[in-house]
């Protein structure tokens, strides 16, 4: 037991302080001055000695009423319940000393119970005896104990009751002066008394205020004078204590020429007793500097008063009458019953009153009334502790006290949120007003307390923050003394290293998994943002690093240790296997960190503190790896042994460099992360290239899977099986077949892009090697099995000549497996990235070489594409051409059925034969493919129908209108309601030939003959030469007088028909065609000799009607001609005006010739062979109808001024 007593006065000796060190930590503000004992705080040292008496007692002291804690902060903050009659034997009579600051502490808290001041209010405890009861359980005092310390409270001597005044402002007062305004100013003071004295006061029928005598009769008499007197150092003369010194009768400055004061002026009076007295303040409109100035000076000489009653009567009687005859007028007063203040203290604005009931006054007053104490018990400054540290260290207890009843409720400490029972905040509350601590002090022995006890058992950090908050508000500059400021220091300063060791932890502390250990994080994190943005930091820490500056090297320092815990787990051996293993397995640990950090992290970080946790960790990492991964590459060897296409089914995993591709991959995600950064933080990273590593690797990869895919391709052709696959909309029962080799080719090429994809090569442009080998073997891949597909198809007699055709399966599922390997080479643009890849080799070697790139890769599947494409419509085409001859003998049956059969009935049999062997090619054949063959079979049918109109002759219109409404049988037939082929495509070359063909030739002559001259018109249009020259001319109609009129102006550069190299033109001018004119004579001008410029000037007139101009083909036709006497004139061009635009046909009035701009018109001429610009052109249909006379002349006059032409240009 010696030997362990001996153990622990060394403990105790190594805490202790010297007495200097002592005083000068406690030279802080002064405060209440309390006990006898040293200044080193006693909670310390009683922790201290209970721990060693814990040590020494092992057996009774359980039961003697101990009960500790297993943890303790650094400054030994005692939160124990202590039995202060156990004073082991050996303690020396300096440890007892020690002891005893415990004792003060606890006894500090009686006293403070004991004198409690004011009214209670709010949420405090208005019972005493609960308070002492409260205290006795937080401090673990027994009762014994407790009894004998209050006692030892009892007999200190009780502190002087202070109450401090702040007039504040004063609204709405009567004016008194003649301006309108008054020269407001307050006395106040203190009344004592019982409570009738307040009534006796206000009995203004008086003319001077009843003295104390009477105010107080029938209670104490001269005791407020005492008491008053008693606060003061007091002189030897009797005339001299029976004086009232003038501080106990103040006044306020004052305010000129205003009804709203603003005075914010403070006093502070010694109370005798806050249960009777009363705070009395006058209001008074100055009209005389000397009257309150004098008066409140020359109270000292005033004798023989006993209450403050008369002093306030003296005062204004001396204010209203002075030396020169001035009046200070009255506006009014306020009391105020002390015993009614709260502990909390009163700022209200109160109604002014009069000196009587029927004194008439106005306005009220603002005041802030508060108690507090004051004391004078005999303690050095030295050997006192301040009120703030007190106040904390009394917290501490409070604090420790309810969160060892919150753990007794079995709850857990970080719910926990800080609620003091009332009994505890009534305490600290007449702790803080009676030792004057104020809202900005009590606020930081809050933050103190809480923050070291948070320390130790981190509870919500919730509570910090709100603590921080209030701080926050309330601190404004020289609120808080120098020591007070850097205590606080030290405490900010142990914060913030306490949240920067749980930073370092926080992935341990702050699993992602664990939603609640993330919320806690994220608060302690705002705690820290909180704390820097607090402008009392700033002042107390003025040479801190900005927070930014701090996270970031904590951060950097955290993720250091935890790559370097990573890379210890995961070496291994030496061997190339085991290092590539290791460094995968590194990676893979890496990038869960980095995905932990970007998922979890970063957005608690940025949220909080507006730093990008991922940026900072993700670097640091990077940096590290990096230069570890460089020294470990250089020492594994890559090489993987070339693969032939022998030897490239028998190549196994460890050659292909399985090992060796797992680290790429968990590389390319680690440094894929990078694309996340900012984008200033992305350069400089020490292994950005590590995939210039892995060329050879890649390079060898790809080859081995182009050997691979040749022999899944012929094995799956040697294997085929028919299969059913899901067609698309237009199929008979939605399902159309194919072999089982097709799907294994387009899942070997998905596997091969996958593969590709998984490498996702970092450098664009130096991907442009791999991506156009992978394509090329991918297209040499479909386009060889294509080969083998079809060559099996003709193994099968597809191609035989012997024999009947009929559309089989077969034939079905040989297409549909090229067409569905065809479309399997169609995502690989995208699939690859070539526009990323060609922009990539654009940007790095130039424009052209970038376009070479675009166009290779291009250029690559467009052959492929090609090839497969020929192959299918070899097959295609070999389906039409076996149905030719079919499709030509219902053809014919329907061309040469009888006149009267209906088109309907005559192309019934070909409607049948299509129908029937087209059911069978959309039930089995793929949408696209089906699309094929129904194009060449529509084809086939259309030159069929050509066919037999270019052979046959003298045919009748009826034949032409059968085949044309057969035309449009067989169009609706094909294009099935939108499921069949598309209009654009049944619109073709072939149809349009032949839909005019046919339409010319069904057409009434008159018809036709209108139509000719409209299509003539087309052609002008589209004439753009002046070969034969031009013909100027103006024409308008005449609405009134159904006159049309023309002038002939002039022609330029006509041809030379003449020997001479000239000519002797005229013009012709005719209405046509002359079924719409048929009394309209031609009129011609004059003929002008030798020239090839002649100029006419001529003008003619018909008589014809607006509707004859307006219809369809009705046009002018102006004809140049050469004059000849002796032979016939010749033909040297010609113009079509179309009557139906010309001005005036609508109605307008036109002035004549000269209103209008000459039109200027290039002649043409009718070359033979213009006509068949359509096949079979109009000429061509008038001139077959034999049987029509009309139709004959018209063509016969065409076909001449064709002649003609071909004489006038030879």
């Amino acid at each position: 037991m010696s030997s362990l007593w001996h153990n622990g006065r060394a403990i105790l000796c190594c805490f202790a302080k010297t007495a200097p060190q002592r005083r000068k930590e406690n030279s802080l503000r002064g405060g209440r001055r309390r006990g006898k004992g040293g200044c080193f705080p006693a909670f310390d040292i009683a922790c201290i000695l209970g721990n060693i008496y814990a040590a020494l007692c092992p057996l009774n002291h359980t039961a003697r009423g101990w009960n500790y804690s297993e943890n303790y902060d650094s400054n030994c903050v005692f939160r124990h319940r202590f039995v202060m009659k156990l004073v082991p034997s050996g303690i020396t009579k300096d440890n007892v000393n020690e002891v005893r600051m415990f004792e003060t502490l606890y006894i500090e808290v009686l006293y403070t119970i004991k004198h409690k001041i004011g009214a209670t209010s709010g949420s405090h405890l208005p019972i005493i005896q609960d308070l002492y009861i409260y205290a006795r359980e937080s401090f673990g005092v027994t009762p014994e104990d407790h009894a004998r310390l209050l006692a030892r409270a009892s007999e200190e001597k009780a502190p002087i009751r202070v109450l401090h005044v702040t007039v504040v402002e004063a609204r709405d007062l009567e004016a008194k002066d003649a301006d309108g305004f008054s020269d407001p100013y307050c006395m106040l003071g203190i009344l004592p008394g019982s409570r009738v004295a307040k009534d006796r006061l206000l009995d203004s029928n008086q003319s001077s205020y009843s003295s104390d005598e009477d105010a107080v009769k029938g209670g104490r008499k001269e005791s407020a004078l005492k008491k008053f007197s008693q606060s003061f150092k007091k002189k030897k003369d009797k005339t001299a204590r029976e004086l009232i010194p003038a501080r106990f009768i103040k006044s306020t400055s004052v305010k000129p020429k205003t009804l709203n004061p603003l005075w914010n002026e403070k006093f502070k009076f010694d109370l005798d007793s806050n249960d009777t007295d009363y705070l009395h303040l006058d209001i008074w409109d100055h009209d005389d500097e000397f009257s309150v100035v004098d008066a409140a000076k020359q109270l000292n000489q005033i004798a023989g008063f006993k209450g403050l009653g008369r002093y306030f009567k003296q005062i204004a009687q001396s204010a209203r009458t002075n030396s020169q005859g001035n009046v200070d007028d009255f506006l009014g007063s306020v009391n105020v019953s002390l015993h009614d203040i709260p502990s909390t203290g009163v700022e209200k604005y109160f109604d002014l009153e009069g000196r009587s009931a029927r004194s008439n006054v106005e306005g009220r007053i603002l005041l802030k009334v508060k108690l507090a104490t004051r004391e004078d018990r005999g303690i050095s400054e030295e050997e006192s502790w301040s009120e703030t540290q007190q106040h904390e260290e009394l917290m501490l207890f409070f604090i420790d006290h309810e969160i060892r009843r919150f753990k007794g409720g079995k709850g857990e400490v970080y719910k926990w949120r800080g609620d003091l029972p009332r009994a505890a905040l009534t305490i600290l509350h007449q702790h803080a007003i009676q030792g004057d601590i104020t809202d900005v002090q009590q606020a930081m022995c809050r933050l103190s307390a809480f923050a070291r006890k948070h320390r130790e058992h981190s509870f919500d950090w919730k509570l910090l923050y709100k603590l921080m908050e209030d701080l926050d508000s309330k601190w404004y500059p020289d609120s808080l003394t120098r020591d007070e400021e850097d205590k606080l220091a030290d405490n900010f300063r142990d914060f913030i290293a306490y949240c920067v060791e749980l930073i370092c932890k926080q992935r341990d502390l702050y699993p992602p998994a664990n939603r609640a250990a993330q919320t806690r994080l994220q608060n302690m994190l705002r705690c820290l943002a909180k704390l820097y943005e607090m402008k009392l930091f700033e002042k107390c820490e003025p040479f801190h690093n900005p927070l930014h500056h701090e996270l970031c090297a904590v951060l950097k320092r955290s993720s250091a240790e935890h790559y370097e815990r990573a890379r210890n787990a995961t070496r291994t051996s030496v061997s190339t296997d085991d290092a590539l293993g290791s460094m995968t397995d590194l990676a893979n640990r890496l990038n869960g960190e980095i995905r932990r950090a970007i998922q979890f992290y970063n957005p608690i970080y940025e949220s909080t503190v507006k730093l990008n946790y991922f940026a900072v960790t993700y670097k640091q990492i990077e940096k590290m790896f990096g230069e570890d991964l460089q020294a470990d590459l250089e020492q594994i060897n890559f090489g993987i042994p070339e693969v032939t296409e022998a030897s490239a089914d028998r190549v196994t995993a460890q050659q292909m460099g399985t090992p060796l591709f797992e680290l790429y991959l968990a590389l390319r995600e680690f440094y894929g992360f990078r694309d996340q950064l900012p984008s200033g933080d992305r350069k400089g990273l020490s292994g950005a290239q590590y995939y210039e590593w892995f060329k050879v690797p890649v390079q060898r990869w790809i080859a081995v899977s182009k050997f691979k895919l040749m022999g899944r391709i012929k094995k799956a052709v040697d294997l085929d099986k028919e299969i059913s696959i899901s067609g698309q909309v237009g199929q008979v029962d939605g399902h159309v077949k194919q072999s089982t080799s097709a799907v294994d080719v387009a899942c070997c090429f998905g596997q091969v892009v996958d593969f590709w994809k998984s490498i996702d090569w970092p450098d664009y442009a130096g991907a442009y090697p791999f991506v156009q080998k992978i394509t090329e073997d991918l297209c040499y891949g479909a386009t060889y099995y294509a080969d083998r597909i079809h060559e099996k198809l003709k193994q099968a007699g597809y191609y035989d000549e012997i024999g009947q055709f009929d559309v089989t399966e077969q034939l079905c599922i040989t297409i549909n497996d090229i067409e569905q390997v065809r479309r399997a080479l169609r995502p690989l643009p995208e699939a690859l990235k070539f526009a990323h890849i060609a922009h990539a080799v654009e940007k790095q070697q130039g424009d052209n070489r970038g376009k070479q790139a675009r166009a290779n890769l291009a250029a690559i599947l467009k052959s492929a594409d090609d090839v497969m494409i020929q192959k299918i419509k070899q097959v295609v085409d070999r389906v039409a051409d076996k149905m030719r001859p079919d499709i030509k003998k219902f053809v014919f049956h329907l061309c040469w059925a009888p006149e009267k059969v209906k088109a309907e009935d005559a192309i019934g049999e070909l409607m049948n034969y299509l129908d029937s062997n087209l059911v069978t090619l959309n039930t089995n054949l793929l949408r696209s493919n089906f699309d094929r063959i129904l194009d060449s079979i529509w084809v086939e049918v259309l030159e069929e129908i050509r066919d037999v109109l270019d052979k046959e002759e003298m045919k009748q219109m009826w034949f032409f209108e059968r085949l044309y409404d057969a035309l449009d049988i067989l169009v609706d037939f094909f294009h099935a309601n939108e499921k069949g082929l598309p209009m654009s495509v049944i619109r073709n070359r072939h149809y349009s030939e032949l839909h005019w063909e046919l339409e010319m030739n069904k057409a009434q002559t008159k018809d036709l003959i209108a139509r000719y001259y409209v299509e003539k018109l087309r052609e002008q249009e589209r004439y753009e030469e002046n070969k034969f020259g031009t013909l100027s001319v103006r024409v308008y109609y005449n609405t009134d007088a159904e006159i049309l009129s023309v002038e002939v102006l002039n022609a330029r550069n006509v041809i030379p028909l003449d020997p001479n190299g000239l000519s002797d033109p005229f013009v012709l001018i005719e209405l046509c065609p002359s079924q719409i004119f048929p009394k309209q004579t031609v009129q011609q001008t004059q003929v002008i000799k030798n020239t090839l410029n002649p100029t006419f000037d001529e003008s003619f007139e018909f008589c014809v009607t607006a509707a004859q101009c307006r219809q369809k083909g009705a046009v002018i036709v102006f004809t140049i001609m050469d004059h000849d006497f002796f032979m016939t004139n010749d033909f040297g061009g010609e113009v079509f005006l179309s009557l139906n635009t010309i001005p005036g046909i609508s109605g307008e009035e036109v002035s004549g010739f000269t209103a209008l701009t000459p039109l200027t018109v290039p002649l043409t001429q009718p070359m033979k062979g213009r006509a068949k610009t359509r096949p079979k052109g109009i000429l061509s249909a008038l001139e077959n109808r034999d049987w029509d006379k009309e139709a004959q002349e018209f063509a016969k006059k065409r076909r001449l001024m064709e002649a003609q032409s071909q004489g006038s240009l030879k």
